[in-house]
C-alpha cells in the first residue's frame, strides 16, 4: 500500500509539474482543443478513425497533401514525374527533411512506408497489384514506383488526409508489422508528440517542432506551408457538450471540434467563432442486409430508394436548416466527383413507384428488422423517420433499441433477421471517405467481402476495380457517371442526407484551415489577452 502511495503521489508530481510548465508558457503561445474522440491509438495505419488521422497530421508528413479544392499538391516532394506511357513514376524529397530524432529523411524510409500503408488501404493494394518494382534510388532522394499498367489515382492515393494515412515514418519504424499498431510516433511532421504528458482519456500534448521547414507557399488543406504559430497544443477529452461550451465560453479552452449544435446560438451569442470548415459535412447512410429477403430482391432496395425522404430525416434530426443539405449523389455534393448521372425522377418523393416496387419485390408482410442506435441523437431521430415512411407504402416494421456499438457489433452477423439479425441499420460516413470511389467502402459489391450488408454484384464491382484504369479527367469522369448510374441500379446503400457540423473556436484564433475528416492545427495564430 506504501509503494502504491509513494507512485501515486509520484504521479501527481510529475502531473502538477507538467502544468506548471505550461502555465509558464505566453497564453498566446499554448492552443487547448477540445476533439470528437480520445486518442487511443498512434497508429494511422491500423485504424481509419478520425481523431487518429488527425494525430498523424500533427507528426507525420506526406509525399503529397490535397488543397482545400481537393486537388493534390506537393508536399515531402520537390519534383516527380511520370512517363509518357504512365508505368513509372519518379518522386524526389525536397530538401530540409528530417525526423523527430535528428535522422534525415531518405528514399528508403518512404518506400518501408509506402508498402506498410499499402498493405492496408484500398488504393494501396489496387497499386501493389499492379506494382512491378517500388525501390530506392541509390541518391537516396528519389523513389521509383514501376507499375504493370497505369493507375490514374496516384496522387490522389498518396495525397490521403484520412483513411489509412500514407504517412511517412522511418524505415525501422515502417518495417513494423501492418496489422501491429506501432509505438513510437517519431515522424518529421510540424510537431512533436509528447509521450510523457500523454494521459489517456484526458490529455494529449504536442510541441512545435523547431526544425520543421515548411514549404514556401501559402497553407490550404493539408497542401502548402505548414507554419506552427504556437509553442505547444494540448488536446482535452471533454465528453459533455455543455461542459465544453463553457470552457471555450471561459477561455479554458480554444477550439471544440463538435460543439453540440444544441449550443451554437448560446456560443455565438457569447462571441464565439462558429466556422463550417468541412466543406464536404458527412453523408447519412440507409444501409440494409442484401442476404436475405426482402432486400436480397433490388426491387425492395430500390422501393426503399424511391420512399425515403432526405428532407424529412434532416428536418428531424438539426433543426438548423444552414447545417444541411438535400443531396443524391453517391459521391457526395461539393466534391470533385459530384454527379448527377442516374438519378431517377422525384427520387425519395415518390411512395407510389416505392408501393409498385415492393409488390413486384414479391415482398410478403415479414417484419423489417431496424436496428435503432438510441444512444445516437441523429441516427435515433432518422430511424424513427424511415419506420414512419416505410410504414405508409406497406412495409412491416420492428424496430428494435439497441446503442451504436452494439449495432456495430450486430451488423457483422450474417444470421437472419428473424435470429438476431437484422434487415436495416442507419449509419453515416465522412464526406471525404464517401466522395472516394474507391475508399467509399459502403459502395463496394464484393459479395462475401463487402462491408456488413454483403451486396454482391460483379458487374457494378467491376466498374470499381476499373476506375483506376481512368488517366484522364474526362475519363474519370466518364467512369463516376458509369458507377453512379449502376449505384442507383444495384442500390448498395440509400443516401439519406448530407449534414456539416461547425467548429467553434475563440475569438483570439485566427487562420483556421478545413479539411473533410481531420483537424489542422498549424496556421492557427492565437492574439493575447482574454
Amino acid at each position: 500500500m506504501r509503494h502504491a502511495l509513494l507512485a501515486a503521489a509520484l504521479l501527481l508530481g510529475a502531473a502538477a509539474q507538467i502544468e506548471a510548465q505550461a502555465q509558464t508558457l505566453p497564453p498566446h503561445r499554448l492552443l487547448r482543443v477540445v476533439l470528437n474522440a480520445d486518442l487511443q491509438t498512434l497508429d494511422p495505419i491500423n485504424t481509419t478513425a478520425g481523431v487518429v488521422q488527425s494525430h498523424a497530421h500533427m507528426v507525420y508528413d506526406q509525399l503529397f497533401g490535397r488543397d482545400d479544392q481537393q486537388r493534390p499538391q506537393p508536399q515531402m516532394v520537390g519534383a516527380h514525374s511520370v512517363s509518357e506511357d504512365n508505368l513509372a513514376w519518379r518522386f524526389t524529397l525536397r530538401d530540409g527533411l528530417r525526423f523527430h530524432d535528428g535522422a534525415p529523411v531518405t528514399a528508403a524510409d518512404v518506400v518501408a512506408s509506402l508498402r506498410r500503408w499499402a498493405a492496408r488501404d484500398p488504393h494501396g493494394r489496387q497499386i501493389l497489384a499492379v506494382t512491378a518494382a517500388l525501390e530506392a534510388d541509390p541518391d537516396g532522394h528519389t523513389v521509383i514506383w514501376r507499375l504493370t499498367r497505369p493507375y490514374g489515382p496516384m496522387l490522389d492515393a498518396l495525397s490521403k488526409p484520412a483513411g489509412n494515412m500514407p504517412a511517412i515514418m522511418p524505415a525501422r519504424i515502417a518495417a513494423t508489422d501492418p496489422f501491429t499498431a506501432i509505438q513510437d510516433p517519431t515522424g518529421s511532421g510540424p510537431f512533436t508528440f509528447e509521450r510523457g504528458e500523454w494521459v489517456p482519456g484526458s490529455r494529449v500534448v504536442y510541441r512545435r517542432n523547431p526544425d520543421y521547414v515548411p514549404r514556401d507557399e501559402p497553407a490550404s488543406g493539408t497542401a502548402g506551408g505548414k507554419r506552427v504559430l504556437v509553442d505547444r497544443v494540448e488536446w482535452l477529452n471533454i465528453a459533455n457538450a455543455q461542459t465544453a461550451a463553457l470552457a471555450l465560453i471561459q477561455g479554458e479552452v480554444d477550439y471544440l471540434e463538435t460543439p453540440g449544435t444544441d449550443f451554437l446560438p448560446m456560443l455565438q451569442r457569447r462571441g464565439m467563432q462558429v466556422l463550417r470548415l468541412n466543406r464536404l459535412g458527412f453523408q447519412g447512410m440507409i444501409r440494409m442486409n442484401h442476404i436475405h429477403p426482402p432486400f436480397s430482391d433490388a426491387r425492395a432496395r430500390q422501393a426503399l430508394l424511391m420512399l425515403a425522404n432526405q428532407q424529412e430525416f434532416l428536418d428531424a434530426m438539426f433543426p438548423d436548416p444552414s447545417l444541411v443539405q438535400v443531396c443524391h449523389a453517391f459521391f457526395v455534393c461539393g466534391s470533385p466527383q459530384e454527379s448527377t448521372a442516374g438519378v431517377p425522377p422525384r427520387v425519395g418523393e415518390d411512395p407510389e413507384r416505392a408501393r409498385a416496387l415492393l409488390r413486384e419485390s414479391g415482398y410478403d408482410g415479414r417484419p423489417i428488422v431496424i436496428m435503432d442506435p438510441t444512444d445516437n441523437p441523429f441516427m435515433h431521430a432518422a430511424t424513427l423517420v424511415l419506420a414512419q415512411q416505410m410504414q405508409r407504402v406497406g412495409f412491416r416494421v420492428d424496430v428494435q433499441a439497441t446503442d451504436f456499438a452494439t449495432m456495430a457489433t450486430r451488423r457483422a452477423s450474417r444470421r437472419p433477421p428473424g435470429e438476431g439479425g437484422w434487415d436495416i441499420g442507419l449509419t453515416f460516413w465522412n464526406g471525404l471517405g464517401a466522395s472516394d470511389p474507391i475508399g467509399n467502402v459502403p459502395m463496394q459489391a464484393s459479395c462475401e467481402r463487402a462491408w456488413p450488408g454483403w451486396p454482391c454484384d460483379a458487374v457494378h464491382q467491376a466498374l470499381i476495380d476499373a476506375y483506376p484504369d481512368a488517366t484522364t479527367e474526362a475519363l474519370r469522369r466518364q467512369a463516376i457517371d458509369r458507377l453512379q448510374e449502376s449505384a442507383y441500379r444495384v442500390v448498395p446503400y440509400v443516401p439519406s442526407g448530407q449534414w456539416f457540423l461547425p467548429v467553434a473556436v475563440s475569438p483570439r484564433l485566427s487562420g483556421m484551415l478545413g479539411m473533410p475528416g481531420i483537424v489542422v492545427l498549424w496556421n492557427i495564430a492565437k492574439t493575447e489577452g482574454r
